[in-house]
């Protein structure tokens, strides 16, 4: 059976699931590549949730682009499990595909290249661990060794200023960029924009190192990996755009940012402030009431699951939302992204208008930054993030981004600012694990 984006036909596909009773290999941190290898690699942990999962290789890779990215990734994800014969304890929990998709539709630069434009795997190789247990899923293949080291121990952060990092000229630009949105909003345009900055350095982190150290900075965010030959994508995402599971689906409201402060005092003045504030307020509820429009639409019954509260993250806060419906067995996790990505909270409303800006005045290629990146498994429940507080690693260096929503009552000089506190979210650590020898 050939898939229309398959570069071969694919056979019926033999999968295995076993328990992995004890060792470094419970930990699927200490399967990620030690060398530069092709086989392409995806690492996905939420520690507060106790999951961790990697995938190695590819038994099918399929790629998408356009308008209906979202929905022929779907149909190839029903082709493809309709191939697997699943053999495994009653237990086991079912094995995953993992999937990315860029911002846009369109085709991207070459730096992207090694991701394309939207993807959808099914890997060779997968570890999944769930609080205690641990599983071993393979396909078509037999595996000969477990891994006999452990995972490197974090690496504390150092304490980097993206002021000095960055030139003027790039910091003027985004300051224009927020004038610029300031005028269409004020002109009635526009209610919200979010523009967004690169910041490029040199160095590069060796990336398990990487990995380890942001799993440990960022408990309650999905730190997650895409890895192929030198090549990486990888990040701590705090916002989920979609999950699914017991027939519910699950997402956020993520919007409007504070920075923490050592004090304690002063930090819960931050976050008082995030709750009081009318910029902030109005910033988070347009997000808000555009998810519930979306999800509405889809013919569900979105409700708040708890009020607004502030998010704590290593170096930000955010003010949160989350929101949950019922959800139709008739409906895709696809379809649920596709309705649901960009939110107001990485796009900007009206979408039509924030993005003609976006495109006109932004001078860089966002790639996968802030698109949806995650998994699901064979029976279609998963979660995908959106993809934030991350960076593009390659031979040349690092590249990381950034992004502030802008709304009425806005400072450019503030919102510059709160680009630079969530750079130094990665930015921190990549400094602190700088290898530019020969490490990933």
């Amino acid at each position: 059976m050939a898939l229309s984006n398959q570069t071969e036909p694919i056979a019926r596909l033999s999968v295995k699931t076993v328990r992995i009773p004890s060792g470094h290999a419970k930990d699927p941190l200490s399967w990620f590549p030690n060398k530069p290898s092709d086989e392409v690699c995806w690492f996905w942990e939420i520690p507060e949730e106790e999951t961790s999962w990697i995938g190695i290789g590819e038994i099918s890779s399929s790629t998408f682009k356009g308008p209906t990215r979202f929905s022929e990734a779907n149909r190839s994800f029903k082709e493809i499990v309709d191939l697997i014969d699943w053999e495994s304890p009653s237990d086991a929990p079912p094995p995953r595909f993992a999937s990315g998709f860029s911002f846009d539709g369109t085709d991207q630069n070459d730096d992207w290249g090694f991701l394309g434009n939207s993807k959808l795997v099914f890997p060779r190789i997968q570890i999944l661990r769930n609080g205690e247990d641990a599983w071993l899923t393979t396909t078509n293949t037999s595996l000969e060794e477990m891994p006999n080291l452990p995972a490197p121990t974090p690496t504390q952060p150092t304490n980097t200023d993206p002021k000095k990092t960055a030139n003027e000229k790039d910091r003027d630009h985004y300051k224009k960029l927020v004038f610029t949105a300031l005028k269409e909003i004020e002109n009635g345009d526009l209610e919200k924009a979010v523009p967004c900055r690169s910041l490029f350095i040199e160095e590069k982190p060796h990336l398990l190192n990487l990995i380890a150290s942001l799993r440990d900075s960022y408990p309650a965010c999905a730190t997650f990996c895409i890895y192929k030959n030198g090549n990486a994508f990888v990040g701590s995402t705090p916002e989920r755009l979609a999950s699914t599971a017991d027939g519910k689906i699950y997402t956020a409201a993520l919007a409007g940012s504070a920075p923490r402060a050592t004090d304690k005092a002063l930090d819960s003045a931050l976050s008082q402030g995030l709750l009081t504030s009318p910029k902030e307020q109005n910033e988070h509820f347009l997000v808000v009431q555009e998810i519930l429009r979306r999800l509405t639409s889809m013919g569900l019954q979105p409700e708040m699951t708890q009020e607004t509260t502030v998010l704590k993250l290593n170096g930000i806060q955010h003010l949160y939302t989350p929101i949950h419906s019922q959800l139709s067995s008739e409906i895709s996790l696809f379809e649920a992204i596709d309705a649901l990505h960009p939110t107001p909270a990485v796009s900007g409303h009206p979408l039509k208008r924030a993005n003609e800006l976006r495109l006109k005045y932004e001078s860089f290629d966002r790639g996968w930054f802030a698109g949806p990146i995650g998994w699901l498994d064979i029976s279609g429940s998963g979660e995908f993030r959106v993809a934030l507080r991350s960076g593009l690693i390659n031979e040349k260096g690092s590249t990381l981004f950034a992004g502030a929503g802008v709304v009425d009552g806005s400072d450019p000089e503030r919102e510059l600012i709160e680009t630079d506190m969530k750079l130094k979210a990665m930015l921190d650590h990549i400094i602190a694990l700088r290898d530019n020898g020969n490490g990933k």
